[in-house]
């Protein structure tokens, strides 16, 4: 291996581990998202091995990075704000979409009266958007957030669209459907931090064999 192909090497170990801290992930958080083994983490980032082009383009997709910037030594400051100013913008121009759709509806008198329920069936599309991105970045607050956007805003248009003096119990389903998720995101992070407690006890077993 030559020297450039060993600075290479080394660059993209310093990165990985680089953007894995910044964003607050372990070498077994990581490894997990990567469906990886943490040694295989930590061999990328002692710069034993390199990862290849798919794994190196997951790993940005990950972090909202690009393959250019494992590559390369100038680092992208705040992976995080970067995340939330894509995700904003995503989420305005569901925004802006329905603004055009309701000023059009005004210009030519289609549906006029009801134009304004553009407004509110944006709400669970922007949900829709921001779940996306935030299942990306495995960001499981935001997920959580996200998903209640989802239900109560379909709930709210449904309300408002449909006619029915009992539409009102539609928002009994939407809180029985926010208690499932939060159960449902709770039971999962129990299991992660299990999975996670057990890889940390096998670590330690066999850093002490090794000792030994």
């Amino acid at each position: 291996m030559n020297e450039s192909d060993e600075k290479l090497r080394q660059l993209i170990a310093e990165n990985i581990a680089y953007y894995r801290k910044l964003n607050g992930d372990t070498q077994a958080g990581l490894a997990e998202k990567l469906s990886y083994s943490d040694k295989s983490v930590s061999k990328w980032e002692r710069g034993d091995g390199t990862p290849d082009i798919f794994i190196l383009s997951h790993i940005a997709s990950l972090y909202g990075i690009t393959v250019q910037d494992l590559l390369r030594e100038e680092k992208v400051a705040k992976t995080r704000t970067r995340h939330l100013l894509i995700s904003l913008l995503s989420v305005g121009l569901v925004w802006l979409v329905m603004t055009v759709l309701f000023c059009g509806a005004q210009i030519f008198s289609i549906c006029d009266r009801y134009a304004w329920l553009l407004f509110i069936y944006g709400i669970p599309i922007s949900g829709i958007v921001a779940q996306v991105f935030c299942a990306l970045w495995s960001n499981q607050l935001s997920q959580i957030f996200a998903c209640s956007l989802i239900i109560w805003g379909a709930g709210l248009s449904l309300h408002l669209t449909a006619h029915g003096n009992r539409l009102f119990l539609v928002y009994v389903i939407c809180a029985v459907l926010e208690v499932l998720l939060i159960l449902l995101y709770t039971l999962r992070a129990q299991t992660r931090w299990r999975e996670w407690r057990e890889k940390r006890k096998k670590m330690q077993k066999s850093s002490d064999d090794s000792v030994a």
